[in-house]
């Protein structure tokens, strides 16, 4: 660990200038990236409800069919 307490304090208050601007651009950086995220995870889920949709109107489909069936074989 440092030693700061052979820094001036100027060197001090630089390097706590130093840290509040990279803390601020980490945040950034970190909001920028969870934000992307979302954005694909709300992509990808679109693209499932879709296939969610189509799967449900293939079921409905195919269930129509056997009823058809059914009362075609009475």
């Amino acid at each position: 660990m440092t030693d700061f307490q052979n820094y001036s304090t100027h060197t001090i208050r630089n390097l706590i200038e130093d840290t509040e601007t990279t803390l601020g651009q980490l945040k950034a950086e970190l909001q920028r990236r969870e934000e992307a995220k979302q954005k694909l995870e709300i992509k990808n889920l679109e693209t499932h409800l879709k296939s969610a949709e189509f799967s449900l109107r293939s079921i409905r489909e195919f269930f129509a069919l056997l009823v058809d069936d059914h009362r075609n074989e009475k």
